[in-house]
């Protein structure tokens, strides 16, 4: 999956596996995130060719599902029960399903597409005691993470997408990066410290964007990467909507 392995690649990001680093990480590497996506091909492609001018139903939603925790176990699998790319194959195998569903690269009815088809509810989802780190933050801090993100319809992937919208140089993407760190509240980051440490993370992102030397010559850029090294922290779920954000940016 060309979007997931660039996004793996994309270098540096602060928190997260790159070229450079492992970030926060002390079991994830990029030839792991490299194996995972050559993994999860298969199912995107599946996905794609099930929702192949189907009606976004009900069907639809289930079927997708299926095939989702399919390849969430096959990712597991390949990985040795590392997380690499859960949250990417909600997000991307909802875009995926709704793309060749409605033969569409119109950006403002795939987000509302997505929005009604990740409402629906999927009855074969399995009952479990066991709890994702976003089901842990959305009890106790009311954080909607990836779940949430879809179902409004990729808002940050909107906004993300929006930023200098006819550039695509690295820079540019660098800014685009540091937009979804200073508007998603990730849950990555708050299971593994909490609200305060988000903020803090979310306003040195925001300033960065806005400056004008270019990011990676900017002093609070190295204060950010800092600033995740002593937290140990990592927005995983940044990561997720960078690759969906690549992934519709170059669908043409």
């Amino acid at each position: 999956m060309g979007a997931l392995k660039w996004e793996v690649s994309f270098s540096p990001k602060p928190g997260l596996v790159d070229a450079y680093s492992n970030g926060s990480h002390k079991d994830m590497d990029i030839d792991l995130f490299y194996k995972s996506a050559d993994n999860l091909l298969a199912g995107f492609q599946q996905m794609a060719e099930i929702a192949y001018q189907h009606p976004l139903d009900l069907r639809l939603r289930e079927e997708i599902g299926r095939i989702g925790r399919l390849s969430e176990k096959s990712m597991f699998e390949a990985t040795g029960g590392i997380n690499t790319h859960k949250g990417a194959i909600w997000s991307l195998g909802l875009l995926i399903s709704v793309i060749s569903s409605q033969q569409t690269n119109d950006l403002e009815k795939i987000f509302s597409d997505v929005k009604s088809l990740s409402r629906m509810p999927d009855k074969f989802v399995p009952q479990t005691k066991s709890k994702t780190h976003g089901m842990v933050t959305k009890q106790k801090y009311a954080l909607s993470g990836a779940r949430g993100e879809a179902q409004l319809g990729f808002p940050n992937v909107s906004k993300t997408l929006s930023f200098l919208p006819e550039q695509d140089d690295f820079d540019t993407w660098m800014r685009r990066l540091l937009v979804l760190y200073s508007n998603v509240d990730d849950t990555n980051i708050v299971y593994r410290s909490n609200l305060k440490v988000l903020k803090e993370f979310q306003n040195l992102s925001a300033d960065i964007v806005v400056a004008k030397q270019d990011v990676l010559y900017n002093l609070e850029f190295k204060q950010l990467e800092e600033f995740t090294q002593q937290n140990n922290i990592s927005p995983g779920g940044c990561a997720d909507l960078f690759a969906a954000s690549y992934f519709l940016k170059h669908l043409n």
